[in-house]
């Protein structure tokens, strides 16, 4: 999680500098141009690291969205006061990046919580896969129960590829063969799984 926020962080600066260079400073020297430049940078950039630092996780992703989206006092303050002189039609385009990288930031975000969701079942596959099972066989998932086999019942239900109730040719479901079977264990991770 860190290291996506790091990333995001970095392509977020990069965007800034980008847009900021492209800002006029209004000073008479060339050199002070280039630091006045830079200088509105640094600051709009420092806001935007410090809110993210201030956070954990997610929260961190949401102060930087917030920026981004103009929900931040501090951010928006900032910038009415560094980029007062600039052009409206420049301070349109400056917003119009801020609202394209809030958009590109909740895409990744939403398919990286996507990837975390299915990181599971994924593993979970491959692990039937190295036992020689296959993650959708509603047969092989109910002989693992009717052998009271724990770890590949629990790799059937992470990967998502068999129905938790499941019956048997004579209608007995796979719950009811676990409490045949005399494992609790069994018994309630089918129990929680039909709760879901």
């Amino acid at each position: 999680m860190q290291t996506r926020i790091s990333m995001q962080l970095r392509k977020l600066a990069a965007a800034l500098a980008a847009a900021v260079v492209l800002v006029p400073a209004h000073a008479a020297d060339p050199a002070t141009d280039d630091w006045s430049t830079f200088s509105r940078f640094l600051s709009i950039l420092q806001v935007v690291m410090q809110s993210a630092a201030k956070e954990e996780g997610a929260q961190s992703q949401q102060a930087v969205e917030d920026i981004l989206a103009g929900r931040n006092a501090e951010a928006n303050a900032l910038a009415q006061e560094l980029f007062s002189d600039v052009p409206e039609a420049e301070r349109e385009k400056m917003i119009s990046i801020g609202r394209a990288l809030l958009v590109l930031q909740q895409k990744e975000a939403a398919a990286a919580r996507r990837s975390a969701e299915d990181a599971p079942a994924i593993r979970a596959r491959k692990d039937l896969a190295g036992m020689g099972l296959a993650y959708h066989d509603k047969q092989q998932y109910l002989e693992a129960i009717k052998r009271g086999d724990v770890i590949a019942v629990r790799l059937f239900l992470a990967g998502r590829g068999v129905d938790p109730g499941a019956t048997d040719i004579w209608g007995t479901s796979a719950l009811e063969l676990a409490r045949r079977n005399g494992n609790p264990e069994l018994v309630a991770l089918l129990e929680a799984a039909a709760k879901k």
